[in-house]
């Protein structure tokens, strides 16, 4: 205090004045820096790999349905277990996932759509977020619902009112961090949902792959979409 009064005597009032902004500002720095040292703490802490700690038959909140899909009760929403362009078969997802711009990923979504009979349509961010896990990474997703499903940046159908038109939303799997600055133009794989329909029934929903029957819903790639 006295240090204080003695530095207002000797200094013009102006001077006083910025002197003590100066100060304040150096402080409010030093508390923002702090504060961001520990909530970063928990953004970086070492989390560990879902799958070493999920056990084999822990489903979360999904219910596996017919043709490699499962159901998400919490949210009532149905997703195919393999990511766009690959397939159920036995137990696991078959073929390579496919990495396309924000617009040829709809595009294939609304094929798929037409020829399997059932609408698909890529995941939103929310929905996606919804099956994200705090508590883990690697990626951060139940890997019994999602067998081949890695750490990426995948699209979603999702995009901001306050970003142009070149961009859209994506999140990156490995811990549930998203962006919508992404730049839609660019390749990523992409997760399909649908909401609860008659349309799961079994029978409907066999096809022919690869000249083999198999538990899929038309896993096609691009080129097979194009053929038909």
């Amino acid at each position: 205090m006295k240090s204080a009064q003695k530095l207002k005597r000797c200094l013009p009032s102006t001077a006083y004045q910025l002197c003590c902004k100066a100060v304040g500002l150096v402080r409010l720095s030093a508390i923002s820096l702090f504060c961001l040292l520990v909530i970063g703490c928990d953004r970086y802490d070492q989390k560990p790999i879902c799958s070493s700690i999920l056990g084999d038959t822990d489903l979360g909140t999904f219910y596996y349905g017919a043709t490699g899909t499962a159901l998400d009760w919490k949210t009532d929403t149905i997703w195919y277990r393999c990511p766009g362009g690959s397939y159920f078969l036995q137990g696991t997802c078959v073929g390579s996932a496919l990495r396309l711009s924000w617009g040829d990923a709809m595009a294939y979504a609304t094929e798929l759509s037409e020829i399997s009979g059932i609408e698909w349509r890529l995941a939103t961010l929310p929905e996606v977020r919804s099956i994200i896990s705090p508590a883990c990474v690697g990626p951060a997703i139940n890997s019994n619902v999602f067998p081949t499903l890695k750490s990426a940046n995948v699209w979603t159908s999702s995009e901001s009112s306050i970003q142009s038109d070149a961009f859209r939303c994506a999140i990156y799997t490995y811990n549930g961090a998203y962006s919508c600055k992404q730049i839609k133009r660019t390749a990523k794989p992409f997760l399909l949902v649908h909401n609860p329909s008659g349309l799961l029934e079994e029978s409907s929903l066999q096809r022919s792959f690869f000249g083999r029957e198999g538990q899929a819903l038309v896993p096609l790639d691009a080129q097979d979409i194009d053929r038909r």
